[in-house]
């Protein structure tokens, strides 16, 4: 008996907390080689094209069961008959579910392409399909993040269409992630949903969390979702964390180096232990990393544009489906030490008081948490969780062998949070509360700086996500944000609407409030050096308010269907994004401290506009093109009083990136990627130069390139190794200030010149 099933890509399903399992493996099992099939099998199900053809590497999942990927005849076998429902995915293909019986010898399941079946949880916190989800939202997946040879998160999401990552000091390479034309605090960046990272873990944050242990991210754009804070204004980035699906050992090692006139050589090692039972109900992972990067001097001056960095992190995950698989406990623990020094290179062996000029900082983080998930019935589901993060960071921002400079900085984040989802015939209502108790201690005796600030907010919020006839969806909801900084509570109301007049074009509108308290943030636990012992210390004013937001976002997306086995998706956005009582650091110095004080003031307002475009190309799991395009413009109300300038500095009128991936063979993936730079405003002040100045900088294009190879050692066991090279080119500024004396924050463009890598890995 065979049974054959059409997938349906109009179909949509409410994935239960039982099933969010299954999706970790059907994703994971993706990076596996396809198993070979046995002499004799029970059952075999087989994935077929429009045409008849084999889709290799496609996933067969059992739901409560086994899964397994199929092979280049696209066929899996099973050793034993099985009875149930079956799901199968496959990169840029519909997916597809099926019943089978015990008596059943095999089954046939028929794919057609399809873009934006991609199951994602950052709009509402369950699982929906991508394309089928108000508010907008860009999916990266693990094979992506292992195809660009990531090895950071700053490094994982460089490639998402509208995002941008920045460098912001040439001392200590703090980096900034940007989203809609707006700078990093703008942006939320939460773990599994939870606001865990903290302004403290934010400074140097994006280069410490290892991107091989995140299973996926999730860029959410705007602020149409009431489920996240109130500082979501251009966006939030959800990082998923690594679950195991299976008994396996991943290793890997990698040499890299990178060119200048002093060039550096570094490396790495990862390690990661999974187990897991095959129906999904428990699991556990642990991983190890460290990551070597050096320091490089670019222009010769003595002096590194590249920041040595040490990066030690270990961490764990365990899963467990309880109470007949309709409750679900996560535990997760990690802990790293990043370590990372800039400046002086001649006396870089010397403690940093003994240089001319240096950063270095200590950085030891330590983080737990737990979740429950619990469906009590087939519509009503809620979770709860609660994270902890403490955060022990040791400084020296100094120069001109300054024996004060040495600083402490400690940190503890708090969340507590509870989430309750029900369905009904028309969608999901959700309500949740927050509680966040963030506790921060920083000491720069040396800048005359002590900060001791304990900020507690809780928060409320309730949404809707309904159905409105067959083609259209409403996201719409409110928060109630109650922060110790301000007096009083803050109602931001969100709405995002779908409109689908055809099945392959999608109409998104969403528009959301939201406001940044006057607390210090990320980049004010940074000290930039110039001139030579002169530091740029922000404080804020003492009259200081929040500042409010209200942010809109317009979007096109045409979803054709090309050939046999292709789909694509080409998208239009507009962004406009209105900010009152705007945050800006103005310079006010005080002749009776030896540092340039900079102070958080409250200017009139300003407005942030832009068109972002995009293109998705998917031809079955063989080729995949991605590209992304944004024109901006962001201006003050009135001129800013350092330059008198209405542009946003270091904001480019326009930016880019493309990417391809290519499965050449079954053994040989292909990554090739290009990143652009548009001109910007940017500030370079007195030190290296004789008075500050506002400068145009020039734009850049950076291209990488890097190729997989597959050595399949029998069953899972498999030897991989990849070699490339980043910023090919060696595209890099070209204006850098040079000596003790330059301005460290005079940086734009490129964040590294040119690197070459080499890794082997090895999985059994």
């Amino acid at each position: 008996m065979e049974i054959v099933l059409r997938s349906s890509s109009s179909s949509k399903r409410r994935l239960l907390p039982s099933v969010r399992p299954l999706l970790c493996v059907a994703g994971l099992s993706l990076l596996g080689a396809a198993p070979s099939l046995a002499i004799d099998c029970a059952q075999v199900v087989r994935v077929i094209d429009a045409q008849s053809q084999p889709v290799p590497n496609a996933v067969v999942s059992q739901v409560g069961g086994e899964s397994a990927a199929t092979d280049e005849q696209g066929e899996v076998c099973w050793s034993e008959s099985w009875q149930g429902t079956v799901l199968v995915s496959a990169d840029g293909w519909a997916a597809a579910t099926a019943n089978i019986t015990a008596s059943a010898a095999a089954l046939t399941v028929e794919l057609v392409p399809a873009f934006g079946e991609e199951l994602v949880v950052s709009a509402t916190g369950s699982a929906q399909r991508l394309k089928d989800l108000p508010v907008h939202i860009e999916a990266i997946g693990r094979d992506e993040i292992f195809a660009s040879a990531a090895r950071t998160l700053a490094e994982a999401v460089e490639y998402t269409p509208g995002l941008r990552i920045e460098s912001n000091c040439a001392n200590c390479n703090t980096s900034q992630l940007r989203l809609l034309g707006l700078e990093g605090p703008y942006s939320q960046i939460v773990v599994d949903g939870q606001p865990t990272v903290s302004s403290l873990a934010l400074v140097y944050g994006l280069e410490q969390i290892p991107a091989r242990m995140l299973d996926g991210i999730e860029v959410l754009k705007g602020s149409g979702s009431a489920i996240y804070g109130a500082s979501s204004i251009a966006g939030t980035v959800n990082l998923l964390p690594h679950q195991a699906d299976h008994p396996h050992i991943d290793l890997e090692l990698e040499s890299n180096s990178i060119e200048g006139s002093q060039s550096g050589r570094g490396g790495a090692a990862r390690a990661l232990f999974d187990w897991g039972t095959g129906d999904g109900r428990r699991s556990a992972s642990l991983y190890g990393q460290r990551d070597d990067v050096p320091a490089v001097d670019v222009d010769g001056d003595g002096f590194s544009e590249v920041t040595d960095r040490q990066l030690t992190a270990f961490g764990s995950r365990g899963s467990l489906l309880v109470l007949g698989d309709s409750g679900q406990l996560v535990g997760d623990a990690n802990w790293t030490d990043a370590e990372r020094r800039g400046g002086d290179l001649v006396n870089f062996d010397r403690p940093p008081d003994e240089t001319l000029l240096t950063e270095a900082i200590s950085t030891e983080t330590r983080a737990a948490s737990v979740r429950w998930l619990h469906r009590t019935s087939a519509a009503t589901d809620y979770r709860l969780a609660l994270s902890w993060v403490d955060i022990e960071r040791d400084s020296y921002y100094g120069a001109g062998f300054d024996p004060n400079a040495f600083g402490l900085s400690e940190g503890t984040t708090y969340v507590l949070s509870a989430q309750v989802d029900h369905g009904h015939d028309r969608g999901t209502i959700s309500a949740g509360v927050q509680a966040d108790r963030d506790e921060l201690f920083d000491e720069q005796l040396g800048y005359s700086r002590i900060t001791e600030q304990l900020n507690e907010s809780w928060s409320l919020y309730a949404q809707e996500d309904r159905k409105i006839g067959r083609r259209m969806s409403l996201l719409y909801g409110a928060r109630l944000d109650d922060h110790s900084a301000i007096s009083g509570q803050i109602v931001s109301p969100r709405a995002a609407l779908l409109f689908s007049p055809r099945s392959d074009l999608t109409l998104r509108a969403a528009y959301g409030h939201g406001f940044r308290p006057p607390a210090v943030f990320d980049e004010d636990l940074h000290i930039e050096l110039v001139g030579g012992g002169v530091a740029r210390v922000v404080r804020p004013s003492p009259d200081l308010v929040e500042e409010s937001s209200r942010s809109a976002l317009l979007s096109a997306e045409w979803r054709p269907t090309l050939g046999r086995r292709g789909s694509g998706a080409f998208e239009l956005a507009l962004f406009d994004t209105r900010l009152d009582d705007l945050f800006f650091n103005r310079e006010v110095d005080d002749p009776r401290t030896p540092e340039l004080e900079l102070l958080r003031v409250n200017l009139d307002g300003a407005d942030v506009r832009g068109m972002e475009a995009s293109a998705t190309l998917r031809f079955g799991s063989v080729l995949q093109v991605d590209a992304g395009f944004v024109a901006q413009r962001a201006r003050f109300d009135s001129p800013e009083p350092d330059f008198g300038s209405r542009n946003f500095w270091r904001t480019p009128e326009s930016y880019g990136n493309a990417s391809v991936r290519w499965s050449a063979t079954s053994r040989i993936e292909v990554f090739a990627g290009a990143l652009y730079t548009g001109s910007m405003d940017a500030p370079h002040f007195a030190g290296f130069i004789a008075e500050d100045r506002l400068e145009r900088t020039s734009p850049f294009l950076t291209f990488d390139l890097n190729a997989r190879w597959s050595v399949p050692l029998g069953g899972e066991r498999e030897l991989s190794i990849v070699m490339g090279a980043k910023n090919l080119t060696n595209d890099y500024q070209e204006d850098l200030d040079r000596g003790p004396e330059r301005d460290s924050s005079y940086v734009y463009g490129p964040r590294f010149p040119r690197q070459w890598f080499l890794s082997t890995g090895l999985r059994f």
